[in-house]
């Protein structure tokens, strides 16, 4: 059996998994790249690219809130893409 830490894995799965883990898989409940950026300790810009990547990919949905900020959360695909990570 494998042993996964999450940290051995690339950013653009640990993201996907940070963001399963704060529950942002609703717009109710979806996250700021700045927030992402401080939890993963990466900068900003390396975030957005791979939220753009998991964008185009379906796994992320991202829209504007009312302040005119970019929020993400993760799709029922994205969903799907974490648990597979695990099993």
């Amino acid at each position: 059996m494998i042993d996964l830490n999450e940290y051995d894995l690339p950013l653009s799965e640990r993201l996907l998994i940070t963001l399963h883990n704060l529950c942002a898989t609703s717009g109710e409940m979806a996250r700021k790249s700045g927030e992402l950026a401080e939890i993963l300790h990466t900068s900003i810009d390396e975030i957005n690219q791979n939220l753009d990547r998991h964008v185009s990919d379906g796994y992320v949905a991202a829209f504007a809130d009312n302040e005119g900020n970019r929020k993400f959360y993760l799709t029922n695909t994205g969903i799907i893409r974490v648990c597979s990570l695990f099993s």
